[in-house]
């Protein structure tokens, strides 16, 4: 019996797809072939393709999806047929490629752009391979800095599964090592050797996807650094030598219902991530962290969005080497602390963020002659925002003031996103030392 108004899923159309298998498209769908949902209240059809059109659009592999539906008449009653259309990008790029070696655009400015501090190669990215979303990336870089390495991702094994795996392994060196922290500055060590540090480093990571928007990982990982006899040994590493191996076992769980994971405006993050790590040389340290981001943006009127982030890490181990104790400064900022870094053993972050979509519109580029970047999908935002921070090590040097000390920023921005993926960002901020500045970003604060 087929109640009024909720009607069952007759066909699934998909289009565009030359090279994507239908399946990949088909498991980010909320709806299900013979599956009834209604058309209006609750679980609607409208509200489950939209949200479905955001998750086969984070899948990163379509320049733009677009998911319509009809309700018809057919011989057994009324029955919706769902149409998917995508744009395929282009799946195979070998980039050339010119980057800074140091850990933000403004540190790299405030030593005069140094073109002797900045790395060449070649990046070759292999996406959706065999159709299935496989990824293959391959590293060759050189420089101030070297690096090879190969990463193969599977976000699940096998068409009907729900296991996925991540393997990865890669050998770098580097012109100089940051060695110790002072006045909340990186201290460079650089003799002419240009490999002042050697790092191996490997890992294997299983996944599995628990339903639509949660997913499990578990893994090992071991990476091997390896100081330049000449590099003052100090505390880099345990026990004061000039190696160290470290081993991992790490267990993760990820809530994801963001609408766009490169630059989220609608829905809910949360992770949460477990791990246990023997630091090894001359003797052994254990040490257990947890690490967890707690994530949620809304859309608050037509233009209007708000972002609100929290990140907290802990580790037991509270005589962390320095390699082994960067929170703040690195992966992590506080907006408007760009120039400095807090090393610690625990530390936190909260952003809060109010946003306007100053431009949301899709611009013509036929001189392109390849079909799929014909049209480029392009968004602006003004945004304001609040942020702070907190990190602490016990035995910090007396001159890194910011350590044990709350950060407080603010400043507005504009970030622009092109193809939905790629970010740029031009922001000003001032922070609670009453510093100001212009900061530019290629990737998202929230």
């Amino acid at each position: 019996m087929v109640f009024a108004g909720i009607y069952p899923v007759h066909e699934l159309k998909i289009t565009g797809n030359k090279r994507t298998k239908g399946f990949v498209i088909e498991r980010e769908l909320l709806v299900s072939l013979n599956e009834s949902y209604p058309e209006t209240g609750d679980g609607n059809i409208t509200s489950l393709l939209l949200k479905s059109q955001d998750r086969v659009l984070n899948l990163n592999l379509f320049n733009t999806v677009n998911i319509t539906y009809e309700l018809l008449q057919g011989s057994e009653g009324k029955n919706y047929v769902v149409t998917i259309a995508v744009v395929e990008k282009w799946y195979v790029w070998p980039i050339p490629f010119v980057e800074f070696s140091d850990r933000n655009f403004n540190v790299w400015g405030n030593l005069n752009f140094n073109t002797e501090r900045t790395n060449y190669g070649l990046y070759v990215f292999n996406y959706n391979m065999f159709g299935r979303n496989h990824t293959l990336k391959t590293k060759m870089k050189t420089g101030y800095n070297s690096k090879l390495g190969l990463e193969y991702r599977i976000p699940f094994i096998s068409r009907k599964t729900q296991w996925g795996i991540n393997t990865l392994i890669e050998r770098a060196s580097q012109n100089e090592v940051w060695y110790q922290t002072r006045n909340n500055s990186l201290q460079f060590f650089q003799n002419g050797n240009k490999n002042t540090i050697q790092t191996t480093k490997a890992h294997v990571i299983l996944s599995k996807r628990l339903n639509p928007f949660t997913q499990f990982f578990c893994g090992v990982n071991f990476q091997h650094g390896q100081l330049d006899t000449a590099v003052p040994t100090d505390d880099y590493f345990i026990n004061n030598q000039r190696f160290q191996r470290d081993y991992g076992i790490n267990a993760e769980l990820r809530y994801d219902q963001r609408n766009n994971i490169y630059f989220p405006t609608k829905g809910k993050y949360l992770s949460v991530q477990i791990e246990t790590s023997a630091w090894q040389n001359s003797g052994t340290v254990y040490n257990a962290s947890i690490t967890s981001k707690a994530q949620r943006f809304d859309k608050l009127s037509n233009k209007w969005y708000s972002a609100l982030s929290v990140y907290g890490q802990y580790n037991t181990q509270k005589n962390a080497p320095y390699a082994n104790r960067k929170i703040l400064g690195y992966d992590e900022i506080v907006r408007g602390y760009e120039h400095y870094v807090i090393d610690g053993t625990v530390g936190w972050k909260t952003n809060a963020a109010l946003r306007y979509n100053l431009m949301e519109k899709e611009i013509g580029l036929k001189f392109i002659p390849i079909e799929n970047y014909q049209v480029l999908p392009l968004n602006v935002f003004v945004e304001g925002y609040l942020e702070n921070g907190f990190a602490n090590f016990e035995s910090s040097d007396a001159s890194n003031k910011l350590n044990a000390n709350a950060l407080f920023s603010m400043g507005l921005g504009v970030s622009t996103i092109f193809y939905n993926d790629r970010i740029l960002r031009i922001e000003y901020s001032l922070n609670s030392l009453r510093e100001g500045g212009f900061f530019v970003h290629f990737k998202k604060a929230i």
